[in-house]
C-alpha cells in the first residue's frame, strides 16, 4: 500500500482493487476544489434598519437566508475523499487510541476498508449472503481505530452504516436492531456479551463480526482483514440519493427513529461546514495534519459529523477515547496539543473546574460547543483559565438536519448558536397559527437545508409530522434570530409546562436556580396539578447544603406566581443526561408521575 500516487484502474496493491471512480486525475479534483472556496470576505457589510428591513413585510417574507459565501457541493462522496486522503498521505496516522497509543495509517484503513467492503458483498459463507445497496449493517461499537475500518467498509459495500449507542442494554440494543432490519452487526469482545443476549431470541438474528477476540464464536474481523491472500474486488455503484447513514435520534420525542440521510446531503453538508469562513482548523496539506479528539460518541450525530466524517476525508488524524475519564482527557490534550476542541455541555463544565489548570490547556485555541446551550458564566471562566483568546463557537443542528447553524470565524456571539450555514434557510413560526414571525419574536425554528434527512426508516408518519411536503424540517426547539441573523435557542416546545394556560419555559426556572451559590445543576418539569393543570417542579443537584424551602424562597423572590416551584423540590445525585449532554427531561417528568 506504499507510495504517494493515485492508483489507476486495474492496478493491484495487496491483493485489493481500486474503484474506477478514483482514476479521475487529482489535478481536475483540485481546481473545483479551488473553485469552491473562492473569496472570502469577513467584513460586514452595512446592515439595513430594522424598519427597512421588516415593516412592509408580510409573514411569508420572513424566511432567513445564510450570509456565508458561496460553497459548491462535493463531487466526490465521503467514502471516496477518504481513500484519496489515504492515497495522498498514506503513511499518515489517520486515528490513534488515545489509551493504548494503537496506531492506523491511511495506507491500512483504505486497505481494510476496502477489504470489508468485499467481505460484506459476498458474504462471510456459512450460508449467509452478502449485502448490498439499502441493506443495513449495524456498528455496536466505542470509539476507537478500527471504528474507522468498520464504518467506512461498509459504505464501500453499498450497504448503510447505522450506529448504535455502546450503552445500550440487550433489550434497546434489540429493538434497534429489529427496527432498522440489521442483516449485519459488528462489535467488539467487550460488548459481545450484549449482543449474544439481544440476538438470542431473533428468528432471523444478523451476523456478527466482532473487533479482538470473540468468546461466544462469532467471526473475528481483523484477522480476515490482515490476511493478504484473499483479494477482495469490489467497485461499488454509490448513486447520491443513497444513504450514508441511519443514525438513530436521541428519543427525546418518543422511540427512537432511525433518521436518514444522503450521500447528496452529506456532500452539501460538509464543504459549508468545512469553509475557511466558518471552520477555524488548520486544513491539512503536505506539510501540515490536523489532529483531532475523538471523545464524542461515534454514534452520535454530532460526534460522527465530526469525528468520522469530516476528519478522515480532510486528512485529519482522530485521537479517539472510548469513554470520558478526567485523567485520561486531559492528558490526552497536553500531549496531542489540540488547538481546537469539540465539546458539549457537561465537558464545558469540567474544563472550568478548579482543578483544570491554565497549563493544561495552553494549546487551545478554540472550542466549539453543541447539543445544549452553554451557560455564558462557564464561558467566561474558560476562556479566563487559557490566558490568551480563546475562541468560543456554538454550533446548532439535529440529526435530521446535520449542521444548520454556527459562529462564523471572528464574529463571537456569547449566548447565540450562530448564523445559517449555506443551503440553509430558516423561519421563526407561530406555535399557534404557523405564521412566519419578525425579529426578536419567539416561537418554533423551522428549518430547510440541503444537508437534511430523507425521513425517518419505516415511519411516514413521523416523517411527515417532523417534515413538510415542501421541505421544510420542524425543529421542536423555541427560538428567535435578530436583524443581524443570529438565532438564540430559547427552549423546546414540548417541554414548556402550562401553568394555568400559561406557558412557562422550563429552562428560565433552571437558570434562575443556577443563580444560587448551593446548586450545582437543576431541571424543571411540569408535575400534574388539579387547580391549575401543570405545575413546575425542579430537582437539584446540590453544591452545599441548602433546604426545599429555601430554594421555593428564592425562586418566589425573583419570578412570578405563576413560575413557582408550587410542585415542590427534590434533591437528586445526577440529572440524566444523553450521551451529548442534554438533559433528559421525559426521565424527570416519568420519576414525578
Amino acid at each position: 500500500m506504499k507510495g504517494l500516487h493515485l492508483l489507476t484502474r486495474g492496478q493491484v496493491v495487496g491483493k485489493a482493487r481500486w474503484p474506477a471512480v478514483l482514476q479521475t486525475t487529482r489535478k481536475a479534483r483540485l481546481v473545483a476544489s479551488r473553485a469552491a472556496t473562492t473569496t472570502i470576505n469577513l467584513g460586514q457589510e452595512a446592515t439595513p434598519s430594522y424598519e427597512e428591513k421588516y415593516d412592509n413585510k408580510t409573514s411569508a417574507d420572513y424566511n432567513i437566508y445564510s450570509t456565508q459565501s458561496p460553497v459548491q457541493p462535493h463531487t466526490l462522496n465521503v467514502y471516496y475523499k477518504t481513500l484519496e486522503a489515504a492515497a495522498r498521505w498514506p503513511l499518515r496516522t489517520v486515528a490513534e487510541c488515545g489509551i493504548t497509543g494503537r496506531q492506523l495509517t491511511f495506507s491500512t484503513l483504505q486497505d481494510q476498508c476496502v477489504r470489508f467492503s468485499g467481505l460484506l458483498q459476498r458474504g462471510p459463507g456459512r450460508g449467509v449472503k452478502g449485502v448490498g445497496n439499502g441493506d443495513v449493517v449495524n456498528m455496536f461499537i466505542t470509539n476507537c481505530p478500527e471504528y474507522l475500518t468498520v464504518f467506512y467498509g461498509i459504505i464501500g459495500s453499498g450497504a448503510i452504516p447505522s450506529p448504535v449507542n455502546s450503552a445500550f442494554t440487550p433489550d434497546e440494543l434489540a429493538r434497534q436492531l429489529l427496527d432498522s432490519g440489521s442483516k449485519v452487526i459488528a462489535t467488539e469482545t467487550l460488548l459481545e456479551p450484549v449482543v449474544t443476549a439481544a440476538i438470542k431470541n431473533m428468528k432471523n438474528p444478523p451476523f456478527v463480526y466482532v473487533v479482538g477476540k470473540s468468546n461466544a464464536g462469532h467471526a473475528e474481523l481483523l484477522p480476515i482483514l490482515q490476511d493478504n491472500n484473499t483479494p477482495f474486488d469490489i467497485d461499488p455503484q454509490i448513486e447520491p440519493d443513497e444513504f450514508v447513514g441511519m443514525v438513530y435520534s436521541s428519543g427525546t420525542t418518543g422511540l427512537p427513529k432511525g433518521v436518514l440521510l444522503s450521500h447528496k446531503s452529506l456532500n452539501a453538508s460538509l464543504p459549508a461546514y468545512e469553509h475557511p469562513e466558518i471552520n477555524f482548523d488548520l486544513p491539512c496539506t503536505d506539510e501540515h495534519q490536523t489532529t483531532v479528539m475523538g471523545l464524542l460518541p461515534f454514534f452520535h450525530a454530532y460526534g460522527s459529523y465530526m469525528g468520522l466524517l469530516s476528519g478522515p476525508s480532510s486528512g485529519c488524524k482522530i485521537v479517539t477515547l472510548p469513554k470520558f475519564d478526567p485523567q485520561t482527557y486531559l492528558s490526552a490534550i497536553k500531549k496531542h496539543k489540540f488547538r481546537h476542541l469539540h465539546i458539549v455541555p457537561p465537558l464545558l463544565s469540567f474544563l472550568c473546574h478548579p482543578t483544570v489548570t491554565s497549563s493544561d490547556l495552553s494549546c487551545l485555541q478554540g472550542v466549539t460547543c453543541s447539543a445544549a446551550p452553554c451557560p455564558i458564566p462557564h464561558v467566561n471562566i474558560l476562556k479566563d483559565k487559557t490566558q490568551h483568546d480563546l475562541f468560543f463557537q456554538d454550533l446548532y443542528g439535529m440529526t435530521e438536519t446535520m449542521v444548520v447553524m454556527t459562529t462564523p470565524v471572528g464574529q463571537e456571539r456569547l449566548g447565540s448558536c450562530g448564523k445559517l450555514l449555506y443551503g440553509s434557510q430558516a423561519r421563526v413560526v407561530h406555535m399557534e397559527t404557523q405564521d412566519t414571525l419578525p425579529p426578536d419574536s419567539k416561537g418554533e425554528l423551522w428549518i430547510k437545508t440541503d444537508g437534511g434527512m430523507t425521513g425517518y426508516h419505516n415511519n411516514p408518519e413521523a416523517t411527515k409530522q417532523t417534515k413538510t411536503s415542501d421541505g421544510w424540517i420542524k425543529t421542536g426547539d423555541v427560538a428567535k434570530y435578530d436583524d443581524q441573523g443570529y438565532f438564540y435557542i430559547v427552549d423546546r416546545i414540548k417541554e414548556l409546562i402550562k401553568v394555568k394556560g400559561l406557558q412557562v419555559s422550563p429552562t428560565e426556572i433552571e437558570k434562575q436556580l443556577m443563580k444560587h451559590d448551593a446548586v450545582l445543576e437543576a431541571g424543571v418539569v411540569g408535575v400534574t396539578c388539579e387547580r391549575a393543570g401543570e405545575v413546575p417542579k425542579a430537582y437539584v443537584v446540590k453544591k452545599k447544603d441548602v433546604s426545599e424551602k429555601e430554594l421555593q424562597t428564592f425562586i418566589a423572590k425573583h419570578m412570578a406566581k405563576h413560575k413557582q416551584l408550587k410542585g415542590g423540590v427534590e434533591f437528586i445525585d445526577a440529572l440524566p443526561k444523553n450521551p451529548a449532554g442534554k438533559l433528559l427531561r421525559r426521565v424527570l417528568q416519568e420519576r414525578g408521575m
